[in-house]
């Protein structure tokens, strides 16, 4: 998918959430590989979602949406 397909979403994030995505964006690069940008890191986050098929019926918030995503995770390693 060219990036002219790609539509902006800004997001927020408490300051701690921002701090983690920066540690993995440089751990990537001091490690042998290419600094991530943030918004590449999201994107990858949201794939793996998408190919786990989480279960979001029902789901009331972040908290309740990371616990499925955990659940969906854990059930796909069992495959």
């Amino acid at each position: 998918m060219g990036k002219e397909n790609y539509l902006r979403v800004p997001i927020t994030m408490p300051e701690e959430m921002f701090t983690y995505l920066e540690s993995v964006s440089i751990k990537s690069k001091v490690s042998g590989g290419r600094k991530l940008a943030n918004t590449a890191i999201v994107r990858a986050c949201v794939m793996a979602m998408m190919d786990l098929d989480v279960n979001v019926d029902g789901v009331k918030d972040e908290i309740e949406l990371k616990d499925r995503i955990i659940k969906a995770q854990t059930n796909h390693k069992k495959k």
